[in-house]
């Protein structure tokens, strides 16, 4: 048991790759287009390997979707244009660690590896993204994928406090 009272096997994680800053720094820019739109700044792509799969940008305000999230957004793509709901193999980086929602989808759509930069809001909630991308038994078909987290941190961290700057100027 963790000192949240969880009883889960220790997550697989490992610090970032060479390619981690550079897929990040896209994350970084779409973010920013989410921004412009009036909405979260959350960007997200999936690559498998070398090659681009899809991305997504945060679109709740703008499309008045609750599920526009930027991961949801990339996962549909990415199952659009494969043909297929299983993305094994698969590498998602998001700008902001995914929420409840988005990583249930991550586990679902079997993504193998996670990269994150800032870290989700929900890290104090009894159930947590964190939780559902590494618990096990919340998909017990579905294997947790390898997270990493922490990439380009400062950067996404700073696009999330520009978002409230602008909200409470």
């Amino acid at each position: 048991m963790n000192s949240r009272g969880h009883n889960w096997r220790q997550p697989s994680y490992m610090s970032s790759r060479p390619q981690d800053e550079r897929h990040m720094h896209r994350c970084i820019e779409l973010a920013r287009q989410a921004i412009a739109s009036g909405d979260t700044p959350v960007g997200s792509l999936i690559v498998a390997g070398d090659e681009f799969v899809s991305e997504g940008v945060e679109a709740v305000r703008a499309r008045h979707d609750a599920t526009a999230h930027a991961e949801m957004e990339a996962l549909r793509t990415a199952f659009a244009r494969r043909r297929s709901g299983d993305l094994t193999g698969c590498t998602l980086y998001t700008s902001v660690e995914p929420c409840i929602m988005c990583a249930y989808a991550i586990r679902l759509a079997r993504i193998s590896v996670v990269v994150c930069g800032a870290r989700g809001g929900d890290g104090e909630q009894a159930v947590s993204g964190h939780i559902v991308l590494t618990d096990e038994r919340v998909a017990p078909n579905h294997a947790p994928p390898l997270v990493i987290r922490d990439v380009l941190v400062e950067d996404c961290q700073r696009m999330r406090d520009q978002r409230r700057a602008r909200r409470s100027g």
